[in-house]
This record gives structure tokens, sequence and C-alpha cells, in this order.
């Protein structure tokens, strides 16, 4: 079986529910979604290497169930970053489009006199 095999032989749009069969960390997970395959293996791809990682990085006695609550909490730090990079992108962009409004403001403003 591939890393992300589709369970039933056509794949409908997004949208309509599908089962799919991954494996991730030794763990065989069997997923109603309706994400795309291409999507569900980005995803499963992100997972599997953070999982990676962390084995290579973690005692010998930490369990599996151990492993992936660490793999949870580092995609959590990672998102959690990202979301704040987001925040501080949008506010550059909102405080950038002020200047530019106000600029353009000006210069008509003076065009009119």
């Amino acid at each position: 079986m591939s890393e992300v095999e589709p369970v039933i032989e056509t794949l409908p749009q997004k949208g309509t529910p599908k089962v799919l069969e991954i494996n991730v960390g030794g763990a065989h997970l069997r997923l109603k979604t309706d994400a795309t395959p291409s999507l569900l293996k980005q995803t499963k791809d992100m997972v599997q290497a953070c999982y990676d990682e962390i084995s290579e990085k973690a005692a010998d006695n930490v369990t599996p169930h151990q492993r992936t609550l660490l793999v949870a909490l580092n995609l959590a730090e990672q998102l959690i970053d990202e979301q704040e990079k987001l925040k501080a992108l949008r506010r550059k962009v909102l405080e950038s489009s002020d200047a530019l409004i106000n600029r353009v403001e000006s210069q008509l403003s003076k065009a009119k006199l």
C-alpha cells in the first residue's frame, strides 16, 4: 500500500467525503475526509517528518504515545509562530496601505488647489 492510498476506486471532488488510509509513525489510520489526496499527503508528510525528527532526538524510554504528544506540541508551536508572523505581516500591510492612501489623498488635495 502506498503512503496515502484511497480505499475507494474513484475519488470524488473535494467536499465529498471519501475514505483514505495513511501510516504515520508506525500507526495505521483509516480516515473519512473531504480533503484532497494531495493535501492529505502533504499533511501526512509534515507529521511524519516531525515524528522522525523527534524520534531521532528522543531518549529510548520515550514511548510512541509521548512522541506523538511531542509532535503535537511541536506542530502547535510552529502554527503559533506562523500565526504571529501573519499578524505582523497584516499590520505592516495595513500601515503601508494607510501611508499610501494618505499620500494619494495629499496629492489629490494639492491637485485641486
